[in-house]
């Protein structure tokens, strides 16, 4: 029965890990064009959101901001989510398994009901 917990468990690190290392090289800029807003994912782990006319930045989620981050390789993609207690939402982005590169992204305010989703164009 250890084996098998053993197993387990190396097989959940290992697969944490590869998502991990993927990631690290996303990076890009991808458009909300109904708010004129610009999702940017460094590499070194920061969302920037700015103003796509302007480029003037709107908010920027890093560790400091962020909470229950979470990466779910799911059936339709995969997705990253996460909250921000200062925005008062919730954010998931997917990126279904298509070759394009645009991402699906929902926003679910906590204030109401009424969840906000749209496609994000990659520009990037």
């Amino acid at each position: 029965m250890k084996k098998v917990f053993a197993i387990a468990a190396a097989l959940v690190i290992g697969t944490a890990g590869m998502f991990a290392l993927d990631l690290k090289d996303i990076q890009g800029t991808w458009q909300d064009s109904n708010w004129d807003a610009n999702w940017t994912f460094n590499a070194d782990g920061k969302i920037v959101l700015t103003k796509a006319s302007s480029g003037e930045t709107v908010f920027t989620f890093d560790d400091s901001n962020v909470q229950k981050f979470k990466i779910l390789p799911t059936t339709s993609g995969l997705s990253i989510s996460f909250d921000c207690e200062e925005t008062e939402r919730s954010y998931k982005f997917t990126k279904p398994i298509t070759l394009n590169a645009d991402l699906d992204m929902h926003i679910d305010p906590k204030w109401t009901s009424e969840g906000y989703d749209v496609k994000i164009k990659f520009q990037k």
